[in-house]
């Protein structure tokens, strides 16, 4: 049952059919930090059917300042679980799945993957990239990914078939990918979070709705430290 008086302000833009098609929609975000926490607070909002959240880690005191899911009492609590608490006060109507896991490539994973509709990849991490394109790629399941270093943030949308996979993405000569694990994250603002986050829960939305995502096969990539947005192809059709 769709809540007219909810989702009142987005049915003219996706209209009843894509509200309905996203109430019996799922989401798989990988990642509850920045990215992830903004992006499935969106997701919830929005009234996607059943959200699944996958993180490994607890809530500290430096990631308070972008990671707005969380708050000082949440320090040292599992992410996915104070995730899950949250997400429900801001949708009841939304069936919300906890996982305080590493998702790679092994039989649990592959279970989560094969069930949902469209990945919300949000890590700092090379490898957990290339082993969600693989699962995502296996299942033929879309991803919306992004990244954040410093000033600068990345979004892409990988359709099944359609695009590039992400693993070709990320190793585009001169593409500089986001990953923690190389020492590339660990100054950001909150702002810059928010802005990358917003757009992956856009292109989501969009695929969930039925709507065709804004950045298919397309690289957006964000200089705030100069105001600039740009879009970058990846392929020709």
């Amino acid at each position: 049952m769709i809540s007219s008086d909810r989702y009142v302000r987005q049915l003219p833009l996706l209209g009843i059919d894509g509200q309905r098609r996203l109430s019996s929609s799922s989401a798989l975000v990988v990642g509850l930090g920045g990215l992830g926490s903004l992006a499935s607070m969106y997701l919830a909002g929005a009234g996607v059917g059943r959200l699944i959240l996958v993180d490994f880690d607890t809530v500290s005191i430096s990631d308070l300042h972008r990671q707005l899911l969380y708050t000082t009492s949440d320090i040292g609590k599992s992410k996915v679980e104070v995730a899950e608490r949250r997400l429900r006060e801001i949708n009841p109507g939304v069936k919300i799945e906890a996982h305080q896991m590493v998702l790679t490539r092994n039989e649990e994973s592959e279970e989560l993957v094969a069930s949902a509709d469209v990945i919300v990849l949000a890590v700092d991490n090379m490898k957990t990239r290339f082993d969600v394109d693989e699962l995502a790629s296996k299942y033929n399941k879309p991803i919306v990914n992004g990244g954040v270093d410093g000033w600068f943030g990345l979004v892409t949308t990988v359709l099944p078939g359609k695009t590039p996979r992400l693993t070709e993405i990320l190793n585009i000569k001169g593409l500089n990918p986001v990953s923690c694990a190389e020492g590339l994250c660990n100054a950001v603002v909150g702002p810059v979070v928010g802005v990358v986050a917003s757009w992956q829960a856009l292109d989501a939305l969009r695929i969930l709705a039925g709507l065709k995502p804004t950045l298919a096969g397309k690289l957006l990539i964000i200089d705030s430290s100069r105001g600039i947005i740009d879009v970058l192809p990846v392929f020709s059709p």
